[in-house]
């Protein structure tokens, strides 16, 4: 099943327990989209400790249904939210790809597509997408970029 990480990126002064704070305000709002399982990144824990994993701080592993209609619901959740925290951009990762969105993203029939396309999916099923009524559009598009430690790798979509 395909799984999709968010990342949020706060301010540089921004103490550790704050961003983990962040973390469970997005996972609640993500909550809201049927379809979606939410839970907090694991990874590999340093030092002795009882637990053989430990929570990324500020990362968020989506999975569930990833539907046209789930996709646009986390796009606009997470423009919503970064706009709200004023976070300087939440990155959405599946492999070696990344989406990175900002308060100012707009969400629209293009994000969806991007979003489809980094998480392995056909551009073909959001195509023609309908605006939502009542949604207004922000002015900004996403930024792609490979994923860390990549030196100008895939792209969402290669």
């Amino acid at each position: 099943m395909t799984e999709l990480l968010l990342s949020i990126q706060p301010r540089p002064s921004t103490p550790a327990e704050r961003v983990d704070g962040l973390a469970r305000q997005l996972a609640d709002d993500l909550r809201t989209v049927p379809g979606l399982r939410i839970a907090h990144a694991q990874s590999a824990a340093d030092g002795h400790g009882k637990s053989q994993q430990a929570w990324e701080l500020g990362m968020l592993a989506v999975g569930g249904l990833f539907s046209a209609a789930s996709l646009r619901a986390l796009a606009y959740v997470a423009v919503a939210y970064a706009d709200r925290v004023k976070a300087r951009s939440i990155t959405l990762r599946s492999g070696d790809n990344e989406l990175v969105i900002t308060g100012s993203t707009r969400v629209d029939a293009r994000l969806v597509t991007e979003l489809t396309q980094l998480i392995g999916g056909t551009p073909a099923a959001t195509a023609k997408l309908p605006a939502q009524a009542g949604t207004a559009e922000l002015p900004a598009q996403p930024e792609r970029r490979p994923a860390a430690g990549q030196h100008g790798g895939g792209t969402a979509g290669s």
